[in-house]
């Protein structure tokens, strides 16, 4: 949460510098309705901005604001602030009054859904909570919402499970429509209908049952973590695919699969990555300027360290999984089971070996590969290293502990910016890790 904080004080403090045309026209006034909104009801305006794709909204805003020229024009990505705002002011009670442009004839509102506009129109007129979208039709924009034209509202859909027993439930979003959803390296699939919306909510029913029944111990967490689905396109090899993005946090990208334990195997480790992007947005576990590239077995090409850290920390994730998966079966069932629990366990087993190695490891990088070494001996996968381990080419490495700065200014924050915010950020949240302006850090 502070991260996003730093993150939208960062794009308005930028915005309004170079792009004065767009702020002086919007954004002062976007950015006085957001102000507004959190004074009004603080925990509906962290709700809306820990959206997931509200984070790769605010890493497009702040990579195009981060052009060398002077004045940045505004694009589709900063008109977008004012649907974040009228969204926050809607949900916090306020009855706001603006103009909200629509970049492709679509009004992003997170959290309530998007509206597409019909005959090239490229803005609507919110007032309250009754948007008008022209031709005297007009959307009511709450929960559950309301339109003229059925086809012009889409509202969330939410797929839920309660398990009986004192189990964790699961909500999350089916996110077919989000402008911003295209962040997760795969193709993402149309908007779904009424009968792949069904289709949806039976599979991720049974495979929560599968999570429940094979890792109840990481239900919880998966829960947590996880608030939306964005569905994929299913390649043609007819495997399924599925992904995570670090600035997409809370969302899993997958394509459909009526398997429960493929899809429940999906949320396992998909999770484990979200877990993992938080703690890396903390801390550093790695030196950032290593430039080494590490050959890992469940990719072709070579890596950073940073990218084998994520994928041996989820692959880590479903030993249990599959342990426990091989001994609910018999004969040839049980001894695929038991192939796939060998695949991963010695690709964590060869990763770890080459992490142990690493000499771009910080103090904290090497307690936490630690920590994997020692969950993967108790799933029978030992991990000690090797005499000598190859990497890809030589680095000079820079691994020292550093003083913890004003998580403010590592952001890149000015004190102006702060104080035209109001924002009161948690230093413990943001206190070792700068925002990073120049890569979306997909998995």
């Amino acid at each position: 949460m502070s991260r996003r904080l730093l993150m939208l004080m960062r794009v308005a403090e930028k915005a309004r510098i170079k792009a004065p045309d767009f702020w002086e026209a919007r954004g002062a006034s976007a950015w006085e309705l957001c102000n507004r909104a959190r004074q009004a009801d603080i925990r509906v305006f962290e709700d809306v901005l820990l959206h997931p794709h509200v984070g790769v909204w605010l890493g497009r805003c702040m990579r195009a604001l981060k052009d060398d020229a002077p004045v940045v024009r505004a694009g589709a990505d900063l008109d977008r602030l004012g649907g974040v705002a009228a969204t926050a002011a809607l949900r916090a009670g306020l009855h706001p009054d603006l103009s909200l442009p629509a970049p492709g004839s679509l009004v992003w509102l997170p959290t309530l859904g998007v509206v597409r506009l019909s005959g090239g129109t490229h803005e609507a007129r919110l007032r309250g909570d009754v948007l008008d979208v022209g031709r005297q039709a007009s959307v009511l924009v709450a929960r559950g919402g309301r339109s003229a034209d059925d086809t012009a509202w889409n509202a969330p859909r939410h797929l839920t499970v309660s398990p009986l027993g004192g189990a964790p439930p699961l909500s999350v979003v089916l996110e077919d429509a989000d402008p911003y959803r295209n962040a997760h390296g795969h193709p993402v699939a149309p908007e779904q209908t009424a009968a792949e919306t069904r289709a949806w909510q039976r599979s991720v029913v049974s495979a929560w049952d599968v999570v429940l029944r094979l890792v109840p111990e990481r239900a919880a967490a998966c829960a947590a973590l996880w608030r939306a689905l964005v569905p994929l396109r299913p390649p043609r090899t007819g495997r399924g695919v599925s992904s995570s993005a670090r600035e997409a946090y809370g969302a899993i990208a997958a394509s459909f699969t009526p398997d429960p334990v493929r899809l429940a195997e999906t949320v396992v480790h998909e999770s484990a990555h979200i877990a993992f992007w938080a703690l890396a947005d903390l801390t550093d576990l790695t030196d950032t300027e290593d430039r080494t590239l590490l050959r890992v077995g469940w990719r072709e090409d070579a890596r950073p360290i940073g990218a084998v850290l994520t994928g041996t920390h989820a692959h880590l994730a479903v030993l249990e999984f599959w342990r426990r998966r091989e001994q609910e079966l018999n004969g040839g069932a049980a001894r695929a089971a038991r192939t796939r629990l060998h695949h991963y366990g010695m690709q964590v087993v060869d990763a770890l070996r080459i992490l142990h190695a690493h000499p771009a490891l910080t103090p904290l990088g090497a307690r936490f590969v630690s920590a994997m070494a020692d969950e993967a001996a108790r799933c029978g996968y030992s991990a000690r290293p090797l005499p000598s381990v190859r990497l890809n080419r030589p680095s000079h490495h820079r691994v020292a502990s550093r003083e913890t700065p004003d998580p403010a200014r590592r952001y890149g924050v000015s004190s102006s910016a702060q104080g035209l915010a109001g924002f009161a950020v948690s230093s413990a949240g943001c206190r070792e890790k700068t925002v990073d302006e120049t890569t979306p850090g997909a998995s």
